[in-house]
């Protein structure tokens, strides 16, 4: 849970559905995001990062606002005030409400998977929290370093740092080896992992659920 005290006029910018409970006295209005080319199509269709987003605001007074991920995992805090973070699907939380949040078309290179297409920026000033599925691990990658890190453990890198999403190996590699998409990420730069994979959760669960037919 991700808990804030917020005084006076602050604010505090979410994700849809996120909110565990607020005080009475902190309004919240819902609106689209900013910015970014074709991102109400693009978002909708694909479906990783809702269209609109809440904005808490501690208009009557102070109080506190709760927070939670869609997931069963970490919370971190990142600033993003002098380097902007890319974002995998699914990952935003919450930020400070100066924070600009767009997202970023990765046009063919992520075509074998319908959650690749759409990767969200985060640039400040001000603050980010990242949600994950299971913990965040993070790694400092070197100069000129390269990491191939399958697409459903990353949660997020640095704007700055070059990468490419590819099939792990060849198509009998990508279809027997479990193994799907990957994005090569070179440093340097710190990324961040979380340490489960949604998709492979839910197969996992798929032979203990009931049969609706």
């Amino acid at each position: 849970m991700l808990k804030f005290k917020l005084k006076q006029g602050q604010q505090v910018q979410a994700e849809k559905g996120a909110m565990m409970y607020k005080h009475k006295n902190i309004d919240i209005q819902t609106h689209g995001r900013k910015g970014g080319i074709l991102k109400g199509v693009v978002t909708s269709a694909l479906g990783g990062e809702s269209f609109f987003v809440n904005t808490f605001t501690a208009a009557h007074g102070p109080g506190e606002l709760a927070l939670v991920g869609p997931t069963m995992g970490d919370i971190k805090v990142i600033d993003v005030t002098m380097q902007g973070m890319i974002l995998q699907s699914g990952a935003f939380l919450a930020s400070d409400p100066n924070v600009q949040l767009d997202t970023k078309w990765q046009g063919l290179k992520g075509f074998l998977s319908e959650r690749d297409f759409v990767m969200l920026r985060a640039g400040g000033p001000g603050k980010i929290w990242v949600s994950s599925f299971g913990g965040i691990i993070e790694r400092e990658l070197q100069v000129g370093e390269i990491l191939s890190v399958d697409t459903g453990h990353l949660v997020a890198f640095p704007d700055t740092m070059q990468f490419s999403v590819h099939r792990v190996g060849g198509w009998k590699s990508t279809i027997l080896s479990g193994e799907g998409l990957v994005t090569d990420l070179v440093g340097p730069g710190k990324i961040l992992m979380q340490t489960r994979h949604l998709p492979a959760f839910v197969a996992a669960m798929a032979p203990y659920l009931p049969d609706s037919r």
